[in-house]
């Protein structure tokens, strides 16, 4: 039976979605890669970006291509230290593989591991990374306080390729000064991603500043599931009101065994926020127009 919430995931587009293997084979989802796309279809979502922690997701993305054609499946990259980092290069070459989003670092960042965030998590299954530690991690700024020169050219290519650089696992600090560099060299497309995880830690006022800017704040799923639960579906409805929803993208970030299928996330995550108050056309903004802007499709 199909509902109001089945034609709201129609046309649905999940800018955030983990696939499987990725940190190890140990590291289980609730599906594969193949049965997540096939899932998606069949629910005739418009697709998903497909993330990795560890690489580009390039590669992974071509072989799925001639395994399915009835959704679109899009790469990325994250700039954690296990791609280099802040590499224009790395960044170049995957973005010259289609890869449609960028992500600034995330387990690797500063910020993540003076937090304790999905750093911990990493060094549970990574043994050799427990000496991986706050002196190791990634930040924007340099030395003297400056954006990197890389974390610039980074951006710059970002802008000349049209697509969306998440700022991942960065500090509110660092996500508000990379949204400054963003403006002064032109790039528009630019995601305040999950601001509300402990990997991250911003605020209110660094989500309003953040989407006053004219960029966009992420609200991830994974977030409010109950082996989670950071932040309530209520409070997720009251930041998308004060901001607007035309500021607003609606993603899975599906990861975690124990996590429903991605398009099963998405669907939940859409009927969660209209029982809470939030409007169809709202919806349509957060899942569908707004990550289509920021594909440039």
């Amino acid at each position: 039976m199909r509902g109001q919430v089945d034609q709201l995931l129609e046309g649905a587009i999940d800018l955030h979605c983990h696939g499987y293997p990725e940190i190890s084979l140990d590291v289980q989802m609730r599906v594969e890669d193949l049965e997540a796309a096939r899932l998606a279809a069949q629910a005739k979502m418009r697709g998903f970006v497909l993330k990795s922690h560890m690489w580009p997701t390039v590669g992974r993305v071509y072989q799925l291509r001639h395994q399915i054609s009835d959704i679109n499946i899009w790469p990325s990259i994250t700039l954690n230290v296990s791609v280099g980092g802040f590499s224009p290069w790395a960044a170049e070459s995957a973005l010259k593989q289609g890869a449609k989003v960028i992500w600034m670092p995330t387990w690797s960042a500063k910020n993540d591991l003076d937090r304790g965030g999905f750093s911990h998590f990493m060094k549970t299954s990574l043994s050799s990374l427990k000496m991986f530690c706050v002196d190791n991690g990634l930040t924007i700024f340099s030395e003297t306080g400056e954006i990197d020169q890389r974390v610039t050219e980074i951006l710059a290519l970002a802008r000349d390729y049209e697509v969306p650089v998440s700022t991942g696992h960065l500090s509110p600090v660092e996500a508000i000064s990379l949204g400054r560099e963003a403006k002064r060299i032109g790039l528009r497309k630019l995601i305040f991603g999950h601001p509300d995880s402990k990997s991250v830690g911003g605020q209110i006022e660094h989500i309003r500043e953040f989407a006053e800017m004219g960029f966009f704040i992420e609200f991830t799923f994974l977030g409010l599931l109950p082996a989670l639960q950071r932040i309530s579906p209520k409070e997720v409805c009251r930041r998308i009101k004060e901001i607007g929803a035309n500021r607003s993208i609606l993603t899975t970030d599906a990861f975690f065994e124990w996590a429903p299928p991605p398009a099963e996330m998405m669907r939940m995550f859409i009927a969660t926020l209209l029982s809470e108050g939030i409007e169809t056309d709202e919806i349509e903004a957060m899942v569908k127009r707004n990550p289509a802007v920021l594909l440039n499709i």
